[in-house]
């Protein structure tokens, strides 16, 4: 089975359930804050997500990643690829951006889905 990037059918199905700009892989410059990352962190058979999350305050980011990462484990199996299946890995980080001081809260979460 020929293996599948994974983060554009999970940025799809989290686009329609959030209002905040979702991006994959990378932040643009001078993106509009709240803002959503989603992004392969590794694994070998599975997939290791880092979802990441800048705010306008610690407090904010950490909420909106905790919403994210509910919302991944509750609905993984609308993402569009076979058997997907979503866990927590590690738990939420507050966190601050060394390039622009802005303030992030991050976490990895294991996917498992066939095209691993």
């Amino acid at each position: 089975m020929d293996y599948v990037d994974p983060i554009p059918p999970v940025i799809q199905m989290l686009k329609p359930l959030f209002t905040q700009r979702i991006y994959g892989n990378l932040f643009p410059p001078n993106i509009a804050m709240p803002a959503i990352l989603i992004r392969n962190a590794g694994g070998n058979g599975y997939t290791r997500l880092q979802i990441l999350v800048r705010a306008n305050s610690d407090i904010d980011a950490m909420q909106l990643l905790i919403d994210v990462m509910n919302t991944l484990e509750r609905n993984a199996s609308s993402i569009q690829l076979r058997g997907a299946w979503i866990e927590k890995e590690s738990n939420p980080l507050p966190d601050r951006d060394e390039v622009t001081g802005k303030y992030e809260a991050w976490a990895y979460m294991r996917m498992e889905h066939l095209e691993a």
